[in-house]
């Protein structure tokens, strides 16, 4: 009897509707089938053949993810009370209207619930109809397949669905069902990051070296070295970062001499980058008057000063940075 009326339960959920909740301010239908079995109180010389089957149909309001007030109908059927060798079948109807508590599993419906509230109850036996106010507990869970449709299933206590002349029956169902939801609200689609590449660039800082440096020297001064902090302080945006130091002269005095003065001053900036964390140094190297900048617009300069000025665009030490960068992919 019992593996028939599970059976029942099983196949009527698939075609039924059962309340839901975990979703705010949404509204709920549906209903549901289980099997039932009964207590019964001071049954005096009376056998309660307490098995049976229940139907569930449901309304609910979802004020909070967690919290809503639901009504509902009940019918358990298929128990029969015999007594004086009369035998009859008992059936009972239950109006409940409950509160229903839940702990939210996520965000589309799927919880673990309690619910309690009054009931009124109608029941009938041998031909009478017996009416009584009781409650309602109950326990469950349910899982949402979707923004809209969900399965549900749980335990219902209902306290006193008849009371005659002493005796009580009260009713326990084990019911699954599914719902569909009312008003529930699709999620924002997730945000999709643009696409990003990594590239290498170089980046060319040119140093004048009258900051620098003292005329003629290789000491680097107070402003050369806050220029040097400047540009690896510029480069802090590049990852895996490699530093290239090119020093050079103006045409005045002999190429060993200007050979010598700008490695002299590479290597100054070389070991202020080093001061200043560099870690990854490919080249430090003296070009002496090679590749001037000013071309041929200082040869009819007359002496030696006027010339020294106009030349001060050659006296320079370039800092070469090549680094890595992410930059986003047109769609």
């Amino acid at each position: 009897m019992k593996t028939k009326l599970l059976a029942l339960a099983v196949a009527c959920a698939t075609a039924s509707f059962a309340a839901n909740a975990a979703v705010s301010d949404t509204f709920s239908v549906g209903g549901a089938a289980g099997y039932v079995r009964g207590f019964d109180h001071n049954f005096d010389g009376a056998d309660f053949e307490k098995e049976g089957f229940g139907l569930k149909l449901n309304g609910e309001y979802n004020f909070t993810n967690w919290f809503g007030l639901g009504a509902g109908y009940d019918y358990t059927g298929r128990q029969h009370i015999t007594a004086d060798d009369n035998r009859s079948g008992y059936h009972s109807n239950i109006a409940e209207v409950y509160g229903r508590f839940a702990y939210p599993l996520d965000n589309t419906g799927s919880d673990v619930f309690f619910k309690v509230g009054p009931t009124a109850n109608w029941s009938s036996v041998f031909g009478e109809t017996h009416h009584k106010l009781g409650f309602v507990a109950g326990v469950g869970a349910q899982y949402a397949l979707n923004d809209n449709l969900a399965i549900r299933g749980g335990y219902d206590f209902f306290y006193r669905n008849m009371k005659r002349d002493g005796a009580r029956v009260d009713n326990g169902m084990f019911y699954v069902g599914v719902q569909y939801t009312f008003g529930a609200k699709k999620a924002a689609p997730a945000p999709v990051a643009p696409a990003q590449k990594t590239v290498r660039v170089t980046e060319n800082h040119t140093l004048d070296a009258g900051i620098l440096f003292p005329f003629d020297g290789s000491n680097l001064s107070a402003e050369g070295k806050q220029a040097v902090a400047e540009v690896v302080n510029s480069s802090s945006n590049l990852q895996n970062t490699e530093f290239e130091v090119y020093g050079y002269t103006d045409r005045i005095g002999s190429d060993a001499y200007n050979n010598k003065l700008s490695q002299k001053r590479a290597d100054a900036v070389a070991a202020e980058l080093q001061n200043n964390g560099v870690t990854t140094l490919k080249a430090s190297q003296g070009r002496g008057k090679s590749n001037p900048v000013t071309g041929d617009k200082c040869n009819s300069v007359q002496g030696r000063k006027a010339l020294i000025d106009c030349l001060a665009a050659d006296r320079r030490v370039e800092v070469v940075v090549t680094g890595d960068t992410t930059k986003v992919e047109k769609q």
